[in-house]
């Protein structure tokens, strides 16, 4: 499977809560976790490839699969990044053991106070992951990679289940 990142860390820097002091060392790690959990079970195997080809050979992204990119795949890829980013955003592992980073001048997070952080970015994730599973359903015609199958085991087939839920109101 080819891999390229489909974000850079300029696109996480300008669409989230991120700010421009995160290190792309630290980053972009996280980003392509979440490219391969979550973004690769939305689109499927062969979209996934195709995709990542097309970045890996400088082919520009046109009609349908610019759309795709730009308004769908990013925002649900920054998003989800930052779920996976947010719990080790203040811990640095080094030779001796893990590290909590704190300033004189800053107090650290609590738990809780970084679990809803997490949870805020991850309905914020569920929200466009929604979104790029209606664009890639509506246009599947256009798309035709989306539920394209190459006929193995090793092949993820599209997730079409719905990714939303915040939680039931009684």
């Amino acid at each position: 499977m080819s891999n390229a990142l489909f974000i850079s860390r300029n696109d996480i820097i300008k669409n989230s809560v991120l700010g421009g002091a995160v290190d792309a060392d630290d980053l972009l790690p996280f980003v392509n976790t979440a490219q391969q959990k979550y973004i690769l079970n939305l689109i499927g195997t062969v979209l996934y490839n195709k995709l990542s080809d097309d970045i890996i050979s400088n082919s520009p992204f046109t009609g349908r699969y610019e759309e795709l990119m730009t308004d769908y795949i990013k925002p649900t890829l920054i998003w989800y990044s930052c779920v996976e980013y947010i719990p080790f955003s203040s811990i640095e592992f080094k030779t001796r053991g893990a590290q909590k980073h704190q300033s004189e001048t800053s107090v650290a997070p609590t738990k809780n106070e970084l679990d809803y952080l997490q949870s805020k970015a991850s309905d914020n994730a569920e929200y466009f992951a929604t979104r790029l599973q209606d664009f890639l359903i509506a246009y599947s015609n256009e798309i035709p990679e989306f539920l394209e199958s190459v006929g193995n085991s090793t092949q993820q087939y599209p997730d079409q289940t719905n990714q939303y839920f915040h939680g039931i109101n009684l």
